[in-house]
């Protein structure tokens, strides 16, 4: 449920006639990467992507709060070898999802359970829950389906929707993070306000976009 719905018209009118392209041209070094390099087969590929996007966007594997002991090998000793044994089936999901034109409810389950695989794949390298590295490493290889999560996207998205408690819980069944999950049940609710409102459906880099504006 949308909590302020005439303010946020306001808002998301205002957010459509803007014309900023800061950052497009970066983006979409990161989008043309992923593209024409989309397979996890080869371990130079693999750390080059995953170096990449986590430094671009403030959410490097190696980030903790507290100092480490992680150098420049712990990309190739550590990180490279695990996504190289999960790179066949990771693959084969990212495949599948790139089938789609944007997140539905029908492809939801699919899309938080490639989300949590990965996620699960992080945890094992770091111990840490790499819920935003996740979320932008598949939205650079699935861009018209994955939403990116980070703590400012997750305050404004929370700010202007309510979560649908029941459409959660029947999620949780899946293999899935709830964090991530409540997240993209509410940018989905976002989504259609303003294609109803507008008849305009955003992307998922429009909406992250449209959360930063706001």
């Amino acid at each position: 449920m949308i909590k302020h719905p005439d303010d946020l018209t306001l808002i998301v009118s205002d957010y459509l006639t803007t014309t900023d392209t800061r950052w497009s041209f970066g983006n979409q070094i990161l989008y043309n990467m992923c593209a024409e390099n989309p397979l996890h087969n080869d371990a130079d590929v693999i750390v080059g992507k995953i170096w990449i996007i986590g430094r671009s966007y403030a959410a490097a594997i190696e980030r903790r709060k507290t100092n480490t002991d992680f150098d420049d090998d712990f990309y190739y000793e550590i990180v490279a070898p695990k996504l190289l044994a999960i790179g066949s089936k990771l693959d084969d999901h990212i495949a599948e999802i790139n089938q789609f034109s944007m997140l539905t409810e029908q492809n939801l389950d699919l899309v938080l359970e490639t989300h949590k695989f990965l996620m699960d794949a992080f945890y094992d390298i770091t111990k840490l829950e790499k819920r935003s590295l996740a979320s932008k490493y598949l939205h650079f290889h699935c861009p018209k389906v994955f939403y990116i999560y980070d703590s400012r996207a997750n305050q404004g998205i929370r700010n202007c929707v309510r979560l649908n408690r029941q459409k959660a819980n029947d999620r949780y069944s899946c293999n899935c993070d709830k964090e991530y999950t409540d997240f993209c049940i509410r940018m989905l609710e976002l989504r259609k306000f303003i294609a109803d409102r507008f008849s305009n459906t955003l992307t998922p880099r429009e909406l992250d976009n449209l959360l930063l504006y706001y």
